[in-house]
């Protein structure tokens, strides 16, 4: 008995473990700020994409510093995105995503 309890526990903090990191890996954020760079590109797969550079401020140990994060138009946002040049404002609503160590944004809707 006292062996299934355990297992049923251990089930329990799993299951939670994975919605909260399901929960932190899908959130949606809105993005408003000046593009640094852009570069348009061909996936493996023939399809073009955007990729935009962005500056995040960030703090650590209290030194405020400046960080250049992507931003990516797939599919449907590829034509307006490539109306968007280097010194233009971006407004989006974006997923947020961390791959390697590195924080990056897919594009969900661009805004005027």
């Amino acid at each position: 008995m006292r062996k299934m309890h355990r297992s049923m526990v251990v089930s329990f903090i799993a299951i939670a473990m994975i919605m909260l990191f399901a929960g932190m890996a899908i959130a949606d954020v809105l993005i408003d700020t000046k593009i640094q760079d852009k570069v348009v590109a061909v996936d493996k797969n023939g399809n073009t994409y955007v990729r935009f550079i962005i500056n995040e401020t960030r703090k650590l140990q209290g030194v405020g510093y400046d960080v250049g994060v992507a931003v990516m138009a797939f599919s449907a946002h590829v034509e307006a995105a490539n109306k968007l040049e280097a010194g233009d404002s971006l407004k989006a609503i974006c997923s947020s995503r961390e791959y390697q160590g590195r924080k990056s944004y897919t594009i969900l809707k661009l805004l005027p």
